[in-house]
């Protein structure tokens, strides 16, 4: 099969670039590289030993029956799968997803990453890590398809998630108890953080264009520039200025601090792990803090060489506004206390994948449920004009 048969027998308009690349390497092997990775028996074998999509299986089992008679997708899958296999992400921006009717269009997208799960699991062994964290950390396949559930309506894993599981197939997410943690890399921006002898913090902006409000110039309903203004931080000899952050705003007045008591800690220049926080446990305080606490012993133990400044987040579950919406006993609240939080440049519209999963978003104010107290009161704020800007924070 030819890539303009496969094109067309998928009904695509066009092909990425890389298709080109990789097609010369798998057109004599895809047969019976397809064959091997939509049999049951490999399907079997593969999510038995990671423990992962075992709910699924019957689902899955049925998708590669479909495809085992599609020629067309059997070469696609197997194309995507040498990509895949690379580290490289498949959905660029040039890629066209495969959509239909049936199980196997919504399945597609699994088959290229299936046979990098024993490989995932068996990087974390070598490593030493606890079984039990390799076991949470390849479920988020599963979480994959629960997502497709919300947003869809029926279990799926579509060529958004094949992109998100890169992270796992890379061997750069793993799940720690309550969080999901990114390995070290650069997060951190528009700000530098400054540590003094008793172990004080003071963030200063830096370089960005600021709302007379604090908040970063051009986030949704702060877009007017009277009385902004712009950070920039200076130093001389002795002495260092700029502009703080405090409570999660940039101030207009700015700060002097003296070199001999203040040292420059984290800058956007310093790896740091990302925190992802999946929607599928509450925010008890004692659980946080054990998974913190784990993920350090664990990065510390078993990632001795993925140095680390702090741990970072972006959500909207650590944005100042959520005051607006939450009473101040909410173990939200109490969770975001935990950063230091710096505003970014904010769409206002993070919120509604979580709370209202698969209704529209922001399009769709008026129809939004109101099955849940936080539901009532996002849709009451944002009714009355009024954001849930996400803000990036971190903790030493």
């Amino acid at each position: 099969m030819t890539l303009e048969e496969m094109k067309n027998g998928l009904l695509l308009s066009s092909l990425p670039e890389y298709f080109n690349d990789v097609y010369p390497k798998v057109k004599d092997t895809y047969e019976m590289r397809s064959a091997l990775i939509l049999s049951d028996d490999y399907i079997e074998k593969v999510l038995t030993e990671v423990s992962a999509l075992l709910p699924y299986i019957d689902l899955i089992k049925a998708a590669a029956a479909k495809i085992r008679e599609n020629p067309a997708m059997r070469l696609f899958i197997c194309i995507l799968e040498y990509r895949v296999k690379t580290g490289e992400r498949p959905n660029t921006a040039d890629y066209e997803e495969v959509c239909g009717d049936g199980i196997e269009y919504d399945f597609l997208h699994l088959f290229p990453a299936l046979s990098t799960m024993p490989d995932s699991a068996e990087y974390m062994r070598k490593r030493g890590v606890p079984e039990d964290i390799i076991t949470a950390s390849l479920r988020e396949y599963d979480f994959c398809v629960e997502t497709c559930i919300k947003k869809h309506g029926r279990p799926a894993f579509t060529m958004d998630r094949l992109g998100w599981i890169m992270r796992v197939v890379r061997n750069d997410l793993i799940r720690i108890g309550r969080f999901k943690y990114e390995m070290p890399c650069k997060r951190v921006s528009g700000i530098k953080v400054y540590k003094n002898r008793d172990g004080e913090i003071i963030t200063l902006s830096d370089d960005t264009d600021v709302h007379a409000s604090g908040r970063i110039l051009g986030t949704v309903g702060y877009t007017d520039e009277d009385g902004s203004f712009h950070t920039l931080i200076t130093e001389t000899d002795s002495e260092i200025t700029g502009h703080p952050v405090v409570d999660g705003l940039i101030r207009k007045e700015p700060v002097t601090l003296k070199k001999s008591e203040w040292e420059l800690y984290l800058t956007p220049d310093d790896d740091v792990i990302p925190v992802h926080i999946p929607p599928d446990e509450g925010f008890d305080h004692d659980t946080c803090e054990e998974s913190y606490a784990r993920a350090r012993e664990i990065f510390d133990t078993y990632y001795p060489d993925k140095p680390y400044k702090a741990f970072h987040c972006r959500s909207w579950l650590i944005s100042i506004d959520l005051k607006k919406v939450l009473k101040p006993s909410s173990n939200i609240l109490d969770f975001n206390k935990k950063y230091t939080i710096y505003p970014t440049k904010s769409k206002g519209e993070w919120i509604f994948g979580n709370v209202f999963p698969g209704q529209g978003g922001i399009s769709n104010l008026e129809n939004l449920s109101e099955n849940t107290s936080l539901q009532r009161e996002v849709k009451r704020l944002y009714l009355g004009g009024d954001h849930i800007c996400e803000a990036a924070g971190f903790f030493i």
